[in-house]
């Protein structure tokens, strides 16, 4: 929504705020999330990066001008008094018992504070960290009352509504349905309440809820049927590019205490996880997927089930096999299907590799999961990245393999081997008692699209095998799908019995019995997320500094110009700097692999700013 009042930076001034000397904070819960941390001390005494909750608070409101906070306690409320006192620097402390916490809500603890609601007041949760920006926002607002909202973070909690005029117009409570045409956001249970409309509105509809007995709810849905009722005005404030965390759980914790690090030091921890980056607010053009699906319709379906499907066991690989095979159009018993590809690829590498030949550089796991003793790599051109078919065989026969491994299109170069020098050489490795295994992970993304697999050929080529990953083409990397198709079933049936009964998990399961009814849908995402590629190559290829290799896929390699400039020092410029991730490419097997990037592509929005934040990193 583009009349939402943003914060565009940490360090923006607002020139035009009012004066509010009084916090009420809320801090009675009891934490139970939390423990053991919460066992013995209230929760805004957890520490994150060696500060407890409420002293950050408390020290971010100081600097604000905040003179005097309440504090409703309950829970270890006794700790807290000992551990702050009357005083935080030259905030006074006041403290309100909340009688009742172990058995209601906040609703409850905000009115058991009502005698602090006859002035203006900013309202915080006691489980909040934020940075200064978050409260200089919130008294930038001239005269009415504010809500500090954000950019969804989080599938739960409370949502509102905004309308043009950056009101919030509508509440949705955890439960409540959205509306498909809005765009809700989160509130960060962070409010401005003027005084007017404290005495007025907010205190008369909390004592209606609790002479009602709604002493169970949120404090929120005071303020839900206040704005249905028109009688209260609160003024959206978006905070999506602050620092704030809402801390519930150790998940929560985890991504605060990350938070708190400084960029380069988040960027080392990211480069550890290899995934869950959707936690951290980063944008991903390192990983390799499909934006554009699923559907919101199809994951609405697998909500529908979700409590069946996280109930029972999934099936089996006779029954993966058959599901796979309903969208492949392939015999089931051709079939093994994986938790990733990248499951099998390590089975292979136990059960079937023993003499590997690939070319370089390629997808690392090739590489990595067999012994290094192992693996004969053949070079790309140097210049082109493109395969000598002819080389690439007289190679895998010299070294004796039972197993040659071509992606295409290949990653990182995006390049793509045609499916005719493929099956020529499917069949002269043949002669040799040596597999062929063809990764086509991106194939719907190249510019031939399926007209150019070879997996309508496995029955023709005894010895073709094709690996493909549906997490990239699905965009289900956290659902964990892939398969091998071969017309040796012998050879398949081996790679199943060296798989885990139930190897793919029941989300997984039902993706598969659902897809069926989307392939237009995926279609489609095919087409856009091409679409998206070429546009990105369009802007990569403004860039000074930049070389391209022209990519049939929808990520793009990238070679630094400048001898002098290393692809790692770029890839963390651009994490620290524009908060965008992309692969540097020193960790693969290739000359001057220091002067790569390999960067995917995401929505158009995304990739015009990837490529604005790569212009301003190479600026000299």
């Amino acid at each position: 929504m583009s009349g939402v009042l943003k914060i565009k930076g940490q360090q923006e001034a607002y020139k035009y705020g009012q004066a509010v000397r009084r916090a009420v904070l809320l801090a009675a819960g009891t934490g139970t999330r939390l423990r053991p941390l919460t066992a013995e001390v209230p929760k805004c005494l957890v520490e994150v990066a060696g500060e407890s909750i409420v002293e950050r608070a408390l020290r971010v409101l100081r600097s604000q001008g905040v003179g005097e906070v309440v504090i409703v306690v309950g829970h270890c409320g006794e700790k807290l008094r000992e551990r702050l006192g009357s005083r935080f620097a030259d905030i006074e402390l006041r403290y309100v018992e909340a009688p009742d916490y172990a058995t209601t809500n906040n609703i409850r603890s905000l009115w058991d504070a009502r005698s602090a609601l006859d002035r203006d007041v900013i309202l915080i949760e006691g489980d909040l960290i934020f940075d200064e920006a978050v409260i200089s926002a919130l008294l930038a607002i001239p005269g009415s009352s504010a809500a500090v909202v954000s950019v969804e973070r989080a599938p739960s909690g409370t949502k509102v509504i905004l309308n043009e005029t950056n009101r919030v117009v509508s509440f949705l409570l955890s439960g409540d349905e959205e509306a498909d045409h809005e765009i809700p956001y989160k509130t960060a249970n962070i409010y401005l309440l003027r005084q007017e409309t404290l005495v007025n509105q907010v205190v008369p509809g909390l004592l209606r809820a609790i002479a009602s007995g709604h002493v169970d709810r949120y404090y929120e849905s005071v303020f839900c049927d206040l704005v249905r009722d028109g009688r209260l005005d609160l003024t959206a404030v978006d905070v999506s590019a602050c620092q704030w965390c809402e801390i519930d759980d150790r998940q929560d914790l985890a991504v605060a205490e990350f938070m708190m690090l400084d960029r380069e030091s988040q960027y080392d921890r990211l480069q550890r996880l290899h995934g869950s980056y959707w936690r951290y607010g980063v944008t991903d053009h390192a990983y390799i997927y499909n934006v554009y699906f699923p559907t919101t319709k199809l994951v609405a379906n697998l909500k529908a089930n979700l409590t069946s499907i996280v109930s029972n066991y999934p099936a089996n690989q006779v029954e993966m096999a058959r599901l796979v095979g309903q969208w492949t159009g392939q015999d089931p018993h051709h079939i093994a299907v994986g938790n990733g590809a990248s499951e099998l690829i390590k089975s292979l590498a136990t059960h079937e590799m023993r003499r590997l030949t690939v070319p370089t550089p390629t997808f690392n796991e090739y590489e990595a999961v067999v012994a290094d003793n192992s693996v004969n790599r053949v070079p790309l051109d140097q210049r082109t990245f493109e395969l000598n078919i002819d080389a690439f065989m007289q190679s895998a026969l010299a070294w004796g393999s039972d197993m040659a491994v071509i992606a295409s299109p290949n990653n990182p170069t995006g390049l793509s081997v045609p499916r005719k020098q493929l099956l020529d050489l499917c069949r002269h490795l043949a002669a040799h008692n040596c597999r062929l295994m063809v990764d086509e992970s991106f194939v719907e993304f190249s510019r031939a699209g399926c007209t150019q697999s070879v997996e309508d050929a496995v029955v023709e080529h005894h010895n073709l095998v094709v690996i493909k990953s549906l997490s990239k083409v699905f965009g289900i990397a956290g659902l964990r799908l892939g398969y091998i198709v071969s017309a040796d079933t012998d050879f398949i049936q081996r790679l199943r019995r060296a798989l885990p009964i139930w190897n793919v998990n029941g989300l997984a399961e039902e993706f598969l019995r659902t897809i069926g009814a989307y392939r237009s849908a995926f279609v489609r995402s095919c087409a856009l997320a091409r679409a998206s590629a070429c546009e990105l190559e369009a802007g990569l290829s403004t860039v000074e500094g930049v070389t391209l290799i022209k990519s049939d896929a929808n990520f793009i390699l990238c070679r630094l110009d400048d001898p002098e400039v290393e692809a790692a020092d770029v890839a963390r410029r651009l994490f620290v700097e524009h908060r965008i991730l992309v692969k540097d490419c020193s960790t693969k097997t290739m000359k001057d692999g220091h002067r790569y990037l390999r960067i995917s592509s995401r929505t158009h929005k995304e990739n015009r700013r990837l490529v604005s934040a790569l212009v301003s990193v190479l600026l000299p």
